[in-house]
């Protein structure tokens, strides 16, 4: 026999044995029945045939529960969101022992220790100047998430691994679209929570006893349209005449209203709410926030933020934020965006109100000269990605670029040449048509404590569900995830306003 062959059959017995020496380590373990265990078929070692579930022992389903679900939330709500990939994780959160609060410190250079000059022999040497350094504090925000099964159904699913995985199947996808769906409107908003502004002032029951409201302002902003992306059918709200929450109306267990429906088209582009009811007082120009009759998104009575920063509070020049991370924009140039008016007839006729090249090279120019950034990612609507094809379809230097007779109709990906880069246009859904952001995402930050966790403080992650009446035959869960979003050098990335509709 051949060295090699030798070699190779060596190596074979020695894998042999240790499957075998796991095989026997497996099957102690599990006629032991260690605390666990039960979790490795779920986990794809192909071991769950051994495995079945004990209908007296709750914990088993709750240990399913958490080895199944809590990494594939996490990794679900990144991958199915529009946006949250562009944020570089750092998981370096400081903890203060004494109150158990979770935070954020950053140190920020907005003038550079030195002295400079041109001197003779003899001279003196410059006198530096001391640097202007800022530290921003950012608290953690913590987003929350429940589901819930009847008694009957809790009880099936404790008949066997197959039954639970069956439920949690159905459960799961939806908690992670509802995540979604809060979470990426956050990433694009300011922070405040709100989602759009009443657009009526009389306000009447139709024959279902329903009421018809329509909205415009999407997210609190006026002049940007499609704020009914910014909603779910089945989501409960509340309102206040203040953009920072404060004054909801009706404040208590009448205080939220359910959009039963959505009215996707209407003329401006806004769409219409149908509310199973209207809390009393409201108004025209109301804000309307996510909320129920336990609580809300919107900030404290302090004026801490519950949810988290997005784009319109991050790339901005002051006209939506005014103070980001703790600190003045008046007081801090680098501490604000390039923003460029899309009609600003100053810029001349390339400034029409559409997406073209002139419009994304002059304002990528800007952010290299003005901020020493250089974009990397455009963020746009399906708006915009019309308004720039329509821009490169109708040139007629392209068109004679191409041989008309080997070319497929149709848009496929967008990209424009910004410099030395190639960057491709992303359509966000929620984003209004009216803006485009120019982003440089080594300076977008996504802080997170852990990924996201099951509340199981009590032994349990599932609880009885109560009211005032008494218990019912219900289970409920909820779970949560600790971060917040976040940018370090704003001026470095540019966001393009008065965009038309395309």
């Amino acid at each position: 026999m051949k060295q090699s062959e030798i070699r190779f059959s060596s190596v074979n017995r020695g894998v042999v044995l240790a499957l075998a020496l796991v095989l026997v380590l497996a099957h102690r373990l599990f006629a032991l029945e260690l605390p666990g265990i039960a979790g490795l078929g779920v986990l794809g070692f192909g071991l769950n045939q051994a495995v079945a579930l004990d209908p007296s022992q709750p914990n088993n389903v709750d240990k399913a529960l958490k080895v199944i679900f809590e990494d594939s939330v996490s990794e679900n709500m990144v991958t199915d969101s529009d946006l949250l990939d562009a944020f570089d994780q750092d998981s370096g959160i400081q903890v203060e022992q004494t109150t158990g609060g979770r935070y954020i410190t950053l140190a920020h250079y907005f003038q550079l220790p030195a002295g400079v000059g041109a001197r003779h022999e003899l001279d003196y040497i410059p006198v530096p100047e001391g640097p202007v350094i800022e530290n921003s504090r950012i608290n953690l925000r913590k987003i929350m998430g429940t589901v819930e099964m009847t008694g009957d159904v809790m009880r099936k699913c404790k008949q066997g691994l197959g039954a639970f995985l069956d439920w949690g199947s159905r459960a799961m996808p939806d908690l992670v679209t509802r995540v979604n769906h809060e979470r990426d409107r956050m990433l694009i908003g300011f922070g405040t929570g709100a989602k759009a502004r009443v657009n009526q002032a009389a306000f009447a029951a139709n024959a279902s006893g329903q009421y018809e409201v329509a909205i415009d302002s999407a997210f609190g902003i006026g002049g940007y349209t499609n704020a009914f992306l910014q909603f779910m059918e089945g989501e409960r709200v509340v309102f206040a005449p203040n953009a920072d929450g404060a004054g909801i109306r009706a404040a208590g267990a009448q205080q939220s209203a359910k959009v039963v429906k959505i009215d996707q088209k209407t003329a401006d582009g806004n769409g219409k709410l149908v509310f199973d009811r209207l809390p009393a007082g409201l108004a025209d120009n109301d804000f309307i926030f996510a909320g129920d009759a336990s609580g809300v998104s919107t900030p404290s009575a302090g004026g801490e933020n519950r949810e988290i920063m997005g784009l319109f509070g991050m790339i901005d020049d002051g006209s939506v934020l005014r103070e980001f991370q703790g600190l003045d924009r008046q007081d801090y140039t680098l501490w604000n965006s390039i923003a460029v008016n899309a009609q600003d007839a100053s810029l001349g006729t390339f400034a029409d109100g559409t997406l073209n090249e002139e419009i994304l090279t002059y304002a990528d120019d800007e952010t290299i000269v003005l901020g020493g950034g250089k974009v990397s990612m455009l963020v746009t609507s399906r708006s915009g990605l019309r308004s720039y094809w329509r821009s490169r379809k109708d040139d007629a230097n392209t068109r004679r670029v191409l041989d008309e007779r080997n070319t497929t109709g149709g848009r496929g990906r967008q990209q424009v040449w910004l410099g030395d880069r190639l960057v491709e246009l992303r359509a966000i859904r929620k984003l209004p048509p009216e803006v485009t952001f120019g982003l440089s995402p080594e300076t977008l930050k996504r802080w997170m404590l852990k990924g996201w966790e099951w509340d199981d403080t009590t032994g349990s992650i599932w609880r009885q569900v109560t009211d005032g009446v008494g218990r019912k035959d219900a289970f409920y869960a909820y779970g949560y995830c600790y971060m917040e979003t976040g940018c370090i050098a704003p001026r470095k990335n540019f966001v393009i306003r008065n965009l038309k509709r395309a």
